[in-house]
């Protein structure tokens, strides 16, 4: 079976420079249920498709099997129980992931304040994801955006213009460029560039610290060019949104877009490891 190295490697190995090169990488937008059963056949079939589609390190953000969205982690008890489930289920691969913990900003800032210390940073997670409890732009979400620039930790923010089946606070690109106009130095990762189509990329533009990931809905073209276009390629991430979209199917967006060994480099790699590890400050 061939994976996505295979078809990569080739690509390098066409490109005339003379050395076979190999592209690490890594999906940046990944969502793992946490099972009540059966917890290390869910681990295994997880890191089974990675590897089938040539993955080797992705952002993974875990949530709790069943539950909506809307619903997710309503009570300081949740985040906490999830939070050490998803470290016990994955302590063999600490190394494979950069895990994202949602967190509902409607809970006490003393709260989530006393969290991030505790699993961010001095834990093993790497930084917070923000989904449809609280509109990007709702003042009483200030403090927490405070802190998390303050201790340079990376934000991934849910993200989508829609006119059906919108969720009532849900934000759109134009919220978050809302918040860096206010936290120039909060770095935040734009979730769904189908999402956010032409009309968010023009939004997040001028903000340096707004990155954007290619994931949401089927890949459809125009999209990922249009944003290297006008982003270019330092501020794109490749995710997949697994497991409700297939990695292979998302890696076609980039696979079809002609660019070069850098840029492609940077997308499928680079990027992420700025964006997670903290490479974007000087």
């Amino acid at each position: 079976m061939k994976t996505a190295h295979h078809f990569f490697i080739t690509i390098c190995a066409a490109s005339g420079s003379g050395r076979m090169e190999i592209f690490m990488i890594i999906d940046s937008h990944l969502h793992f249920d946490l099972p009540a059963e059966e917890k290390e056949r869910a681990v295994d079939k997880l890191m089974s498709d990675l590897k089938i589609a040539g993955v080797e390190k992705s952002c993974i953000i875990p949530s709790f099997h069943g539950k909506s969205v809307e619903y997710l982690y309503n009570n300081c008890e949740d985040i906490i129980n999830s939070t050490r489930k998803t470290c016990k289920c994955l302590e063999r691969y600490l190394n494979t992931f950069y895990i994202m913990i949602w967190l509902n900003p409607l809970l006490p800032i003393g709260f989530l304040k006393d969290f991030i210390k505790e699993y961010i940073l001095n834990g093993p997670i790497k930084g917070v994801k923000l989904s449809t409890q609280m509109n990007a732009t709702d003042i009483r979400l200030e403090p927490l955006l405070e802190f998390l620039e303050e201790n340079d930790i990376p934000v991934l923010f849910h993200c989508w213009y829609k006119t059906v089946q919108k969720f009532r606070y849900e934000s759109n690109p134009y919220d978050i460029a809302c918040i860096a106009e206010k936290y120039p130095s909060l770095r935040v990762l734009v979730a769904h560039l189908t999402g956010c189509r032409f009309r968010g990329i023009q939004e997040i533009r001028k903000y340096t610290n707004l990155f954007i990931d290619t994931s949401g809905s089927q890949p459809e073209d125009g999209f990922l060019q249009y944003a290297l276009d006008n982003l270019t390629a330092d501020r794109i991430l490749f995710g997949s949104d697994y497991s409700g979209r297939d990695i292979a199917v998302q890696l076609a967006r980039i696979d079809s877009i002609d660019m070069s060994y850098e840029d492609r480099d940077k997308i499928l790699c680079k990027n992420a490891v700025n964006f997670f590890e903290g490479g974007t400050k000087k």
